[in-house]
């Protein structure tokens, strides 16, 4: 384990409880048409699992997502992280979010940016400078600690992301799309580099994604949502072997999980039609 970059442990890990717990959660929003976002979603992740949803657009995966990350409230059910309620969970910093869009500040260094969160929790700066310095060097962005974000190709911009997400060693990531806006190959790349991360800070991940391929590589269990009003039509195992390489994508063991997924989403799709 590098140096720093261990995540706290929760009393969810000390009692051996689910890291995020989801019980018959519903989502409507409200306006001049009622829109049933979610429906009836239960689901338990286990500390330091890689959990993805996929679904169709507008199955609610985002929706689950915010409503974890305590940035909407459910319209009915309960949602625990770490046993609190988001809110308590956010408040004490339980877990980092990455979006499609790095939202990094122009102005600011790329070690600027990752320290943005440790200066707003008033960390010494020599811990901001030790913590940024691990984690850059983790993301393969060491070099350009002091760069700018309009200097950096998008996949180094998204790293730089990932790395402020980090810093204040949240154990979960929440993680919507992070990779959709890039080329094949770069999102390949940072598929690989993702795992590496994981596999050193340990932390828990629940990743949204549109890409079947990529939910196979990454995840240890992958949620299949219906179309809107989401559910949790199936849970599927993801038994590949780790780690995982580009190799890993040239196995018949992976095409064939790739191929099961894919006649999940049919029959959602078929049902929904």
């Amino acid at each position: 384990m590098a140096s720093g970059l261990q995540l706290s442990q929760t009393a969810a890990v000390a009692t051996g409880g689910a890291a995020i717990a989801l019980d018959d959660v519903s989502m409507t929003f409200r306006g001049a048409q009622a829109v049933r976002a979610l429906e009836r979603v239960s689901l338990s992740i286990q500390p330091g699992e890689f959990v993805s949803l996929i679904g169709p657009s507008g199955c609610g995966k985002s929706t689950l997502l915010r409503l974890i990350g305590d940035l909407l409230p459910p319209t009915s059910g309960t949602i625990t992280v770490n046993g609190k309620t988001p809110r308590q969970a956010r408040l004490s910093r339980e877990y980092g979010i990455v979006f499609q869009q790095p939202v990094l500040y122009e102005w600011r260094t790329v070690m600027q940016n990752v320290q943005l969160p440790l200066e707003v929790m008033r960390v010494a700066r020599s811990e901001q400078r030790e913590r940024a310095n691990a984690l850059l060097e983790l993301v393969g962005l060491a070099e350009f600690a002091q760069r700018y974000p309009w200097e950096l190709s998008g996949g180094m911009q998204q790293r730089v992301s990932i790395a402020r997400a980090l810093s204040f060693r949240p154990s979960v990531l929440l993680m919507d799309e992070p990779f959709g806006a890039l080329d094949e190959m770069t999102r390949e790349r940072l598929n690989r580099e993702l795992l590496n991360i994981w596999s050193e800070t340990q932390t828990t991940i629940v990743f949204v994604t549109h890409s079947v391929a990529e939910a196979v590589f990454l995840s240890d269990r992958i949620v299949v949502m219906s179309p809107r009003p989401g559910r949790v039509e199936v849970v599927l195992d993801v038994d590949l072997p780790r780690p995982r390489d580009s190799e890993t994508r040239n196995a018949p063991a992976f095409f064939d999980l790739v191929a099961e997924v894919r006649h999940h989403l049919r029959e959602v799709d078929d049902a929904s039609g």
